[in-house]
């Protein structure tokens, strides 16, 4: 089974393989495991969860204009809180730099915090920020005509590749895929490495 994080389809990836009329149980086994196992990678390697989802989470009240969110890009706000009370979303604005998790606030969101030292300044801001957000990309897995892919091409691109790649090795290597096993992937995958993946990888990462 696909995981949630999938990031292509077993069938986008036979294609890919060349493999699309192929019906094959065990070929769709390896096939998927290492959708799987490389799609969990990529998103370990971002930072984020690169899935379409929605989130309830608590900020520091750092009295910033600039709110960040764990996740991205925003696709919507549901509602944010500052001391249980809703902000009118008027006031605040995500249109420009949701897509790198950023709600925006003139007057700048709430400041509190702990006090400490002679100046009793604020030291330790206190998370009581609350956001209800959905955040994240339409997966090729879940894409409908009405609801498409938003999954960057050039994301799913990079998991072909290196599924691709680890694929090849994985058949040209001594013991094939007749003898296929987790730890086959695990030693090749991770031998498979390239600065070129990194280099993709780092445009959606928050660095």
């Amino acid at each position: 089974m696909l995981a949630d994080n999938a990031l292509t389809t077993v069938e986008r990836m036979k294609m890919m393989l060349g493999l699309p009329d192929t019906v094959d149980e065990r070929t769709d086994m390896i096939v998927e495991l290492l959708i799987n196992r490389i799609s969990a990678w990529i998103e370990r390697q971002t930072g984020r969860h690169l899935g379409k989802k929605e989130y309830l989470q608590w900020y520091d009240a750092d009295g910033q204009q600039e709110l960040v969110t764990d996740e991205y890009p925003i696709i919507s706000v549901e509602y944010i809180k500052e001391r249980d009370k809703i902000v009118d979303p008027s006031r605040y604005d995500y249109s420009q730099n949701g897509n790198v998790g950023v709600i925006y606030r003139d007057e700048g969101w709430l400041k509190a915090g702990y006090r400490r030292g002679l100046a009793y300044d604020i030291v330790a801001p206190k998370r009581i920020i609350e956001v209800k957000y959905t955040a994240g990309y339409v997966l090729p897995k879940d894409a409908t005509k009405r609801n498409p892919q938003t999954l960057p091409a050039d994301l799913e691109g990079l998991l072909w590749d290196m599924v691709s790649q680890v694929y090849t090795n994985l058949q040209n290597g001594s013991q094939g895929l007749s003898s296929f096993t987790i730890s086959d992937v695990t030693w090749v995958f991770d031998k498979a490495q390239n600065s070129e993946w990194m280099q993709l990888i780092n445009l959606y990462r928050r660095l």
